[in-house]
């Protein structure tokens, strides 16, 4: 991703969202003194980015048109720590001497100045303390090490004892690093989103090497919030023609409108086409 910055000296990919209508994050309640007063929908996004660098206006129109009220990011790369105002987020940051890992938290125009703490603990972990409805609440961003400490496991194509936490639809034979995975969600009440959904392996496998496939990074949630997740489907026949067709339209009329010598625009003006007409 390549973005466009003015004004601003410091630098910034997997969001997942579910439709309102789906019932995800729903208002919490909390009783105040005179009733239950409630707290509106807040919606938090995480992503790893691998540098923040040239990406951070895309990202942030990507906020934006996701309703993301909070949104945590690592390995951004990115030196030392500070905060920056972004269009309408505001960015605090941790990192080191040098431009490795790094985490950051981005707060939306209703939060961002509800500020009331900031802890930075390493390029790894970091939280913001943000007063809601006269509520406290800490957001954390960290980023494991790859060693053991991510979700890079492989859970395997069964569920073989892990019912409560395996759909039964993976992919390949499972390691230490998977069961350490399906045990982490079966003691937290999670289950493993992924493998709730028959998909070809071809569509399963997220990491291609050397002429080895596996599948590695897992979204997990709560049991309860199964339900709110859906299938994906590729397109086929007439429904694939028409997403064609009409995106070939809309780039070519894009494309009219963009001065040739103007990247930035024309990656961003292609990328935001892409997503509207996805929708």
């Amino acid at each position: 991703m390549k973005g466009k910055v003015d004004d601003l000296t410091h630098t910034y990919d997997h969001l997942r969202s579910c439709p309102p209508s789906l019932g995800v994050g729903r208002p919490r309640r909390v009783r105040g003194g005179s009733g239950v007063a409630t707290l509106g929908r807040i919606r938090v996004g995480s992503w790893n980015i691998g540098t923040l660098t040239g990406k951070r206006i895309e990202l942030v129109d990507t906020f934006l048109k996701s309703n993301v009220d909070i949104g945590r990011v690592q390995e951004t790369r990115w030196k030392g720590e500070g905060a920056v105002d972004i269009k309408d987020y505001r960015l605090w940051y941790s990192g080191s001497r040098i431009a490795r890992n790094g985490v950051g938290i981005f707060l939306g125009n209703l939060h961002k100045d509800n500020v009331v703490d900031v802890g930075r603990f390493s390029d790894r972990i970091m939280y913001v303390s943000l007063i809601i409805k006269e509520e406290t609440f800490t957001v954390i961003s960290a980023y494991a090490p790859h060693a053991g400490g991510d979700l890079n496991g492989h859970i395997g194509a069964e569920a073989e004892g892990y019912e409560g936490a395996h759909g039964g639809f993976g992919f390949g034979p499972r390691n230490e690093e998977g069961r350490s995975i399906l045990e982490f969600a079966i003691a937290h009440e999670l289950v493993v989103a992924n493998s709730f959904f028959r998909k070809r392996d071809a569509q399963l496998a997220t990491f291609h090497s050397g002429g080895r496939r596996t599948q590695i990074d897992f979204f997990l949630l709560r049991k309860g919030e199964l339900r709110t997740c859906r299938d994906c489907k590729n397109l086929h026949g007439a429904k694939a023609e028409t997403f064609r067709a009409t995106l070939t339209d809309r780039l070519s009329v894009e494309g009219d409108n963009v001065a040739p010598t103007d990247v930035d625009q024309i990656w961003n003006r292609m990328a935001s086409t892409i997503r509207e007409v996805a929708k």
